[in-house]
């Protein structure tokens, strides 16, 4: 797994098996905000009981400029924001983060049997498939990937994630500046995911559509199979159409068509967004199962619910792990 800074644990995203602690400070960057989540400490450095302590700062106006593939580039504004977000006594050497999802483009991409033999031949390969998602000239691109299942010709299915190196750069240079090393970064959809994975036991939809995008991901005993985002949440009927693409690809369509399998077990947050709105409409009227809620999930791990504001929840997730 490249440790580069995008999606650093996108791997093994969900089950959590690595062999360091994550950093007890989350950073959830969103269209307007920047919100720190943070585990509180004793004084000998031990997590305290209680749940996360929330910050958040409103971004400066011209945070971000149109940068490659018209993604945003992080200028002093974000600097500006992290700095009035620091606690004054204490340092934050390190932290996670989550970026808006329509940061990223995600891709599956089917590679023969053997080909993960070959890391470099494989990784430029990866590179030109995903840079055909960003149009020509394609920009230069962040890139990581993970297995996400087995291909229809016995090979491997891999998910790819890409972004352009400037928008990734800006940021980590943003908190570089105040002594912050980012680790793990990753898209809102995959942090909120981790969440909901133990809801799921494992295995399930998770529909995510805060902001202008929506996103579908599909986990299979707590792994990530799938992430699709689209910038649809404008439109409840073209979102529900995506949701529903998605499910057709995952083979997971009902005997009426393509559409998710409303027997399955599902979450969709924010439940109040008018593309989750329609989509529970439409689970409702195929006799769908209820979604799962996280507010259980949230208690048994002593936080408490926070509504549908969704940026502690996606800090939340990043901290899974958290020593």
């Amino acid at each position: 797994m490249s440790t580069d800074g995008l999606a650093i644990r996108v791997r093994n995203a969900l089950r959590r098996a690595w062999g360091f602690r994550r950093p007890p400070h989350a950073f959830v960057l969103t269209e307007d905000r920047l919100v720190h989540v943070a585990l509180p400490r004793d004084v000998r450095g031990v997590r305290a009981t209680g749940g996360a302590r929330v910050f958040a700062r409103e971004l400066p106006p011209g945070t971000f400029r149109a940068g490659p593939a018209g993604l945003p580039v992080a200028g002093p504004g974000l600097g500006q924001a992290l700095s009035s977000l620091l606690p004054a006594k204490g340092r934050v050497a390190a932290a996670s983060l989550a970026i808006p999802d329509r940061f990223v483009k995600a891709a599956t991409v089917d590679i023969e049997p053997g080909a993960g033999k070959r890391p470099r031949e494989l990784a430029e390969m990866l590179r030109w498939k995903v840079s055909r998602l960003y149009g020509e000239p394609a920009p230069e691109l962040r890139i990581t990937w993970c297995e996400a299942g087995v291909a229809p010709d016995g090979g491997t299915r891999l998910l790819v994630l890409a972004s352009p190196e400037e928008t990734i750069a800006s940021l980590e240079a943003a908190f570089l500046a105040h002594g912050i090393r980012i680790g793990a970064l990753e898209p809102a959809a995959l942090a909120i995911s981790a969440i909901a994975s133990l809801a799921l036991a494992g295995t399930g939809l998770v529909v995510f559509t805060d902001g202008p995008t929506v996103s579908t991901v599909f986990l299979e005993k707590g792994a990530v199979r799938f992430l699709r985002t689209r910038e649809t949440a404008a439109d409840p009927e073209q979102a529900l159409q995506e949701i529903r693409l998605a499910a057709a690809f995952l083979g997971v369509s009902s005997a009426d068509g393509p559409g998710p399998d409303v027997t399955g077990e599902v979450v969709v947050v924010p439940a109040t967004a008018p593309a989750s709105v329609r989509f529970l409409e439409f689970l409702k009227e195929n006799g769908g199962r209820e979604p799962v809620s996280l507010s259980p999930t949230l208690v048994s791990l002593g936080f408490p619910p926070w509504g549908e504001d969704t940026a502690p929840l996606v800090g939340v997730g990043l901290l899974q792990g958290a020593g």
